[in-house]
């Protein structure tokens, strides 16, 4: 139909830890929803997968945004930057890219990790 109803879920270590508000109809979702994650003690990675809602049926993935722990700390000023969707199978087709913020609150628990997803496109 040339549009999709995008929403984002956020996952740590393969669990499902937080999840945006759906956009109906736009293939350029504006969320502006940030997120606090406790991050568990030697966890792995953190993946956002960007989903397109659909009424009936299940939902689809559109693509997915992939960090590991060690990408993360490796950025001591945090992330805020447009990374490119990759595929969720080897033989999906993939377009598109989301603008995230990831930072460590200075004072903070230093598992604690602030996530702003603002949007995509």
């Amino acid at each position: 139909s040339g549009s999709s109803d995008p929403y984002c879920v956020v996952k740590v270590d393969n669990e499902v830890v937080a999840r945006t508000a759906t956009v109906w109809k736009s293939l350029n979702p504006f969320w502006g929803e940030e997120i606090t994650l406790l991050l568990p003690r030697g966890f792995h990675s953190l993946a956002i997968y960007v989903m397109d809602e659909d009424a009936i049926g299940q939902d689809d993935v559109i693509g997915k945004v992939s960090l590991s722990q060690q990408q993360i700390s490796a950025e001591p000023r945090g992330i805020d930057s447009w990374l490119s969707l990759a595929p969720v199978s080897p033989d999906q087709e993939v377009q598109g890219e989301i603008h995230l913020e990831l930072w460590v609150p200075e004072q903070g628990h230093p598992r604690v990790l602030r996530c702003h997803l603002i949007e995509a496109r």
